[in-house]
């Protein structure tokens, strides 16, 4: 009988895992279940630094989006891209949140691994929730008083020099940008998690009959970028030096494409703006030059007849994911990502009408305390490929899951006859010793 052939040295089992894509979590944490060893490399907080760093940019994990009324549930779904967790809302489950008045909750930006939702409570205003870790923090109602406002917020790591691959338990900023017709006032204000105080808003007049919408703001180093209805302007808030300004849009007018444009963020860093208008998706970018001097320059048209059908069923754009350069297009009844580089077209299976689409990235990695797991059907996505269970998964479960989900994820895995009573007892013996 032949000798087993001679096992890789760590090293070279680093450098091997540490090519697998982000993008697919299961592959990771299917990697961590062969053997202890694996294990003990992939739950490594240096390999972990090192993985991140390798991939540069976090992977998209699923997108969030809002449904509408007329649908029975107009709270936020959550949507997995690919082999990804199908994250626990804390509206959904949280039993006291939902007693305390979460029920309507409405997801307003996903940035730097977390998601901003917006409360319908008299006490509580957003909740800052990171799907990965499962924490979820409640940000008391701003102290501004100003009747008939709408207004819409954005979410952003408050770390310094944070590279935001990893920004999870990390102080955030949220900030509020708001708009009163009668008044013909904007104002802003900025939450901070490490004071747990909202800073004094300040304000400036426009005279404009639009308001605030509530499509994502693009963030371009201290400045953020919200449009108003119809695309009649566009404001821009620099949180560093607390100053509000407007911004004209490209022409021709933004009524053009329907009303229905996103703003996006480039790849030199600039901002951008894409829209529908016969067809055909028209994509421009600010440039500003050495003087301050800005301009809208139409960079592409992209003809969508050629690439897809949905250019027959009346598309309009509904989001856009930085750093992958997706653009995201809903037909009303079918939502699909287009990355413009390539042409490439994927449909995205959803249910609803998609009005606002939120793209949700970050490392979803073994070794931390992630609550995601639990979820049963990425737990069976993961387990069940292997049919040969031993000790080390629920090891490996107890390494990237808090000791409290370990009974749930015990109890999934007897419920799916991935393991029976038996085996459980000797894993739960194993894991004790």
């Amino acid at each position: 009988m032949a000798p087993p052939p001679p096992e890789l040295i760590d090293d070279v089992t680093a450098e091997i895992l540490l090519r697998l894509p982000p993008a697919e979590p299961a592959c990771l944490f299917r990697a961590a279940l062969v053997c202890k060893r694996w294990l003990r490399v992939i739950c490594d907080p240096a390999f972990l630094r090192r993985y991140r760093a390798f991939h540069r940019t976090p992977p998209l994990l699923g997108l969030l989006h809002g449904l509408p009324v007329t649908d029975g549930n107009p709270g936020p779904t959550f949507i997995p891209i690919a082999a990804a967790p199908r994250f626990r809302h804390p509206w959904s489950d949280d039993r006291r949140s939902r007693d305390q008045g979460y029920r309507h909750l409405q997801d307003l930006d996903c940035r730097h691994g977390r998601v901003l939702s917006d409360v319908v409570d008299e006490s509580v205003g957003f909740i800052v929730w990171d799907p990965v870790t499962g924490d979820h923090q409640a940000l008391p109602v701003p102290g501004i008083d100003i009747p008939w406002m709408t207004y819409t917020s954005a979410v952003l790591c408050g770390a310094v020099d944070c590279d935001h691959l990893d920004c999870h338990g990390k102080n955030f900023r949220v900030v509020l940008v708001g708009s009163n017709n009668t008044l013909n006032t904007l104002w802003a204000s900025v939450y901070s998690s490490e004071t747990s105080a909202w800073s004094t808003p300040i304000s400036i007049d426009y005279d404009c009959d639009n308001y605030v919408g509530t499509s994502r703001g693009a963030l371009i180093g201290d400045e953020i970028y919200f449009l108003l209805s119809r695309g009649t302007a566009i404001v821009k808030y620099n949180w560093g030096k607390n100053r509000l300004s407007l911004v004209n849009p490209p022409p021709p007018p933004l009524e053009a494409y329907n009303g229905w444009v996103t703003l996006m963020v480039m790849e030199d860093s600039s901002l951008g703006l894409a829209g529908i208008k016969n067809s055909n998706l028209h994509m421009w970018l600010r440039k500003v030059n050495t003087e301050g001097s800005a301009e809208w320059i139409q960079s592409r048209v992209i003809e969508l007849e050629t690439m897809t059908p949905m250019a027959k069923h009346g598309p309009y754009v509904v989001g856009f994911a930085e750093n992958v350069s997706l653009i995201f297009v809903s037909t009303g009844f079918s939502l699909f990502a287009i990355e413009p580089d390539s042409g490439q077209v994927r449909k995205i299976p959803k249910r609803g009408v998609s009005y606002d689409v939120l793209p949700y990235m970050s490392f979803c990695t073994p070794g931390s305390r992630y609550t995601g797991i639990t979820s049963e059907d990425f737990l069976i996505s993961v387990v069940h490929p292997t049919l040969k269970i031993d000790g080390s998964i629920i090891l490996s479960v107890l390494l990237f899951a808090s000791e409290s989900y370990y009974y749930e994820a015990v109890s999934i895995l007897l419920r799916n006859s991935i393991i029976n009573g038996a085996r459980a007892t000797m894993i739960s013996c194993h894991c004790s010793c």
